[in-house]
């Protein structure tokens, strides 16, 4: 059986950690392989990336580069390059949204063989045909603390889905409010999700793309934290990684941890 190194420019919070897996430079415990992959994520790692596969080549000659980043489509998931208990039973998104790389990378819903796991990363779930709906949700009854972080799709949110959600362990049901005309879809999903409470609700909340202001991008996030969700917010970075402003970059942080926000939410009576 051939010994894989998988290696990474920076650790996530679904990055393995097994004995098989770095981050960054090769290590003197790097040996014995017979190849070695290099998965890169995110764009404005891809110079990171690159160094590290020259680092790596000094001692390995068969050499894979890859991943979302370098707009990998992604074929079945392997669990290879996430830890485990994460699973990602289709890929694409049947949406053509500006703001997202997912479309274009994996193109329209693919549905994937069930891999196991409770934290699903479906970038849209609820998109694919009921009938695999229905085979991941019946994975799922065998699962704890399920975390649906690739997040649900508001307005896709019926009454059946919910009566089945209410069947599981759930630990956080994941959804999103990128733009103005999402906050309608957003309301009348956590009015469906009722039996679950703020902690369960978290909303991914886009920022600071286009024409966004840190006023607007304020008031998205706290109808977010008034209509029922624990918001996150999610800073835009271009294709090319540029990096933000630094006043956008602590807004961000500050609306990123419940802590901080929960605080002044509940001195203005929230």
């Amino acid at each position: 059986m051939r010994r894989i190194a998988r290696v990474f420019p920076r650790s996530t919070n679904i990055t393995p950690t097994d004995a098989d897996s770095y981050i960054g430079s090769p290590t003197m415990f790097a040996e014995g392989y017979d190849q070695v992959h290099i998965s890169c994520t995110f764009t404005w790692d891809i110079p990171k990336a690159t160094q590290i596969q020259r680092e790596w080549q000094q001692y390995f000659d068969d050499m894979r580069i890859g991943g979302p980043a370098f707009d990998d489509p992604g074929a079945d998931f392997t669990g290879l390059y996430t830890r485990p208990g994460v699973t990602i039973t289709s890929r694409g998104c049947p949406n053509q949204c500006p703001f997202c790389f997912v479309p274009k990378r994996e193109g329209k819903i693919r549905e994937l063989p069930i891999v196991p796991g409770n934290v699903v990363q479906d970038n849209n779930l609820l998109a694919c045909s009921k009938q695999h709906r229905d085979k991941v949700f019946q994975m799922l009854l065998t699962q704890r603390q399920i975390d649906f972080v690739g997040g649900f799709q508001s307005s896709l949110v019926t009454d059946n889905i919910v009566d089945q959600l209410r069947s599981f362990s759930i630990k956080a049901i994941w959804l999103a409010y990128d733009h103005p005309g999402a906050e309608k879809p957003l309301t009348k999903a956590v009015e469906r999700l009722k039996h679950f409470n703020r902690n369960q609700l978290r909303c991914y909340v886009l920022i600071g793309y286009k024409d966004d202001t840190i006023d607007r991008a304020e008031y998205r996030l706290r109808r977010a934290y008034e209509i029922g969700t624990l918001p996150f917010a999610m800073l835009y970075r271009d294709a090319n990684g540029q990096l933000p402003s630094l006043e956008w970059r602590r807004f961000q942080r500050r609306w990123s941890r419940p802590a901080i926000y929960k605080s002044f939410m509940r001195e203005v009576g929230q």
